[in-house]
């Protein structure tokens, strides 16, 4: 399986968890708190939903350059550097979740994973191992991009069933590429070290 192939079905099998909880959510668990700050359970969910049309409008930007990193891991390594652009926009993420959850319904949202996600991921396979803009910050290869994607809906998968109480249950596809991921992010020696107890200063949390 190529790893296109692979990122495509995790992210498959993640939304398709998404919907199922989107469709099992009552009035009163759609308003629980989250451990994100300020967000609720919609909040979480409209920022989420947010990546199937994001993804599917990435399909129309496929573009002739080279990359700009490399892979997945090499973008949210510079994204999220000290005063890089992930904590510098933080704030405005946050609001603009918490905006998005007041502006679509619940149905809506669930939309995203149970139609628009797995409409993109056809397409996605349609379009094979092309260069894409990555939401204007970055350029990609499509299996990069959808990395990113596993992660995203991997973290926030555990946010979400956190938040209900639940004893997480994610898909062991997303697990293990969102681990390998993100484990690449700090230099072999320093996380290896900071693993076993031997390295000095904080090396986590690795994304925020």
């Amino acid at each position: 399986m190529s790893l296109l192939e692979a990122r495509l079905a995790a992210l498959g099998e993640l939304w398709a968890v998404w919907a199922a909880h989107g469709r099992d959510l009552d009035a009163a668990r759609w308003t629980r708190p989250t451990r994100l700050e300020g967000w609720d359970v919609k909040a979480l969910f409209a920022h989420l939903a947010a990546w199937p049309h994001g993804f599917a409008h990435m399909l129309n930007l496929v573009r002739p350059d080279e990359p700009t990193h490399p892979t997945a891991t090499a973008l949210l390594r510079d994204l999220n550097r000290p005063g890089g652009l992930a904590a510098l926009q933080a704030p405005r993420v946050a609001q603009g979740a918490r905006d998005a959850s007041q502006q679509y319904t619940t149905e809506q949202l669930t939309s995203a994973f149970a139609e628009i996600g797995p409409a993109a991921i056809e397409g996605a396979r349609r379009l094979g191992p092309v260069v894409v803009d990555y939401f204007g910050i970055a350029r990609l290869t499509l299996a990069e991009a959808a990395g990113i994607g596993v992660v995203e809906s991997t973290v926030h998968l555990l946010d979400l069933q956190r938040a209900l109480g639940r004893e997480p249950s994610v898909p062991e596809s997303g697990l293990t590429q969102t681990t390998e991921i993100l484990a690449a992010i700090p230099s072999p020696i320093a996380f290896i070290e900071a693993a076993t107890g031997r390295g000095a200063g904080t090396l986590f949390p690795l994304v925020s």
